[in-house]
C-alpha cells in the first residue's frame, strides 16, 4: 500500500494520460477485494483510501476511505459469489470497479458539499472514469501479482482459494 502511494505521489503527475492520472490506491483496494474477499476488500480499501486522503488537499479527509472501502467490499462480494475465475477477470474488473469508484467519489463528494468535483461537467467525469479505468486495467495484472505475493498465507487468500487463484489469475 505504501509503495503504491509512493509511486502515486512521486510519478502520478508524470503518468497522466489525457490530463488524468491513474489511481493506484483504488487498484490496491480492488485487488484486496478480488483476492481476499469482501471483508479484506473493505479493510484494504479503507486504509488505502485513508492513506490517499492524506495526500489530497481539496477534498475532506475520509472521502477516499469511504469510496475505496465500498468498492473493495463490492468487488470482494462479487468475486466470491458471482464472478468466475480467469486471468482476464482481473483487468476487466479493474476497469469497471475503477470507473465506479470515480463516479462514487464524485457523487459522495457532491453530497457532502464538495461541488467543485462536478463543476467541470459530466463529460469530464466520464473522461476521468474511462481513462482511470483503462490505466488501472493495464496496471491490474502486475499490481494483482504483487498483491497476491504480499497477501500469501492470509486468511482471506485461503478463503478465496489463494493457491488456485494464484495460478489462474495471472499467467
Amino acid at each position: 500500500m505504501f509503495v503504491a502511494v509512493l509511486v502515486q505521489t512521486a510519478l502520478g503527475d508524470d503518468l497522466r494520460v489525457l490530463g488524468v492520472a491513474p489511481d493506484l490506491m483504488v487498484l490496491v483496494a480492488i485487488c484486496g477485494g478480488m483476492f481476499g474477499g469482501p471483508e479484506a476488500g473493505a479493510w484494504v480499501g479503507f486504509w488505502a483510501g485513508l492513506v490517499a486522503d492524506l495526500f489530497l488537499v481539496s477534498t475532506p479527509l475520509g472521502l477516499s476511505a469511504l469510496t475505496y472501502c465500498l468498492i473493495g467490499f463490492a468487488v470482494g462480494a462479487l468475486r466470491s459469489s458471482v464472478l468466475p475465475e480467469g486471468w482476464l477477470l482481473t483487468p476487466v474488473l479493474a476497469l469497471v470497479a475503477t470507473a465506479a469508484a470515480v463516479v462514487l467519489f464524485v457523487g459522495a463528494g457532491d453530497v457532502v458539499g464538495e461541488h467543485q468535483l462536478i463543476a467541470a461537467g459530466r463529460t469530464w467525469l466520464v473522461k476521468v472514469a474511462v481513462v482511470e479505468g483503462l490505466c488501472n486495467a493495464v496496471l491490474a495484472l502486475p499490481v494483482a501479482w504483487l498483491y497476491r505475493r504480499a497477501a500469501r498465507g492470509s486468511k482471506g487468500m485461503e478463503r478465496m482459494g489463494g493457491a488456485r487463484a494464484d495460478r489462474l489469475s495471472v499467467g
